[in-house]
């Protein structure tokens, strides 16, 4: 089954060729693509839940721009950066049960990607789509939250991944319209002081009042993301 998946992956360039056939050229709905290296502005909306304990960010808009670079046909490479501006629960862990949620307050993201992008239409469109799959990473910063955190909490800096579906429309050779959608996934780390007993209403020996009676104390979440685009020729 291994042997199978680089075999298919080499396959998708001759797709396009292959559904050509019959067709004049002239009225063929597949067309090449000239231009392999666009500058790219896009914008989105993050719908994240916060993870097990509903610290991390949570909804929100995101905007930022990148180079997107063809290498041949199939793959494809991008350079940019994107911020969002989230929200994130605040929570006492030393506050009673009815009272250590202090509601939410704004969280910046800042990150940094690179990308690497399969074609599955190749160096071709299909009626002007040109549809694909791939995979983002980088580095993000989190901004913002209350001034003291008595929780010991910070977002911080992390390692991030991105499975990513989408296709590009093309008005021509020179421009596209983009639509994806993809799952940010970090990982937050939970400060000791949530798996305490809170000093305003401690628990008992069968039953925990600490904020995390999990005993997990990180987590890898998924934060799924649509976003819209343009491309312009480089």
């Amino acid at each position: 089954m291994r042997l199978l998946v680089p075999f298919m992956v080499l396959l998708i360039p001759v797709v396009p060729l292959a559904a050509q056939v019959g067709y004049p050229p002239s009225h063929s709905p597949y067309h090449e693509l000239e231009r392999g290296t666009f500058a790219e502005a896009f914008g989105g909306r993050v719908f994240g839940t916060g993870g097990l304990l509903q610290l991390g960010p949570r909804n929100g808009s995101s905007e930022g721009a990148r180079l997107v670079i063809r290498g041949k046909n199939t793959l494809q490479f991008s350079f940019g950066g994107w911020t969002a501006g989230t929200q994130r629960s605040v929570i006492n862990a030393q506050d009673s049960i009815a009272t250590r949620n202090k509601g939410l307050s704004p969280q910046r993201l800042i990150a940094g990607e690179i990308g690497f992008q399969l074609n599955l239409t190749g160096g071709k469109t299909w009626r002007g789509f040109a549809p694909y799959t791939g995979v983002s990473l980088g580095l993000v910063h989190g901004q913002g939250g209350p001034a003291v955190d008595t929780s010991g909490y910070a977002f911080g800096n992390k390692i991030w991944f991105a499975p990513t579906i989408g296709t590009r429309w093309f008005a021509g050779q020179r421009i596209y319209l983009k639509v994806d959608v993809r799952a940010l996934f970090w990982k937050l780390n939970y400060p000791p002081s949530y798996s305490l007993e809170p000093a305003k209403q401690p628990g008992t020996a069968t039953q925990s009042n600490a904020v995390n009676t999990t005993g997990v104390t990180s987590q890898y979440t998924a934060t799924p993301e649509i976003r819209v685009g343009i491309g312009i020729a480089w």
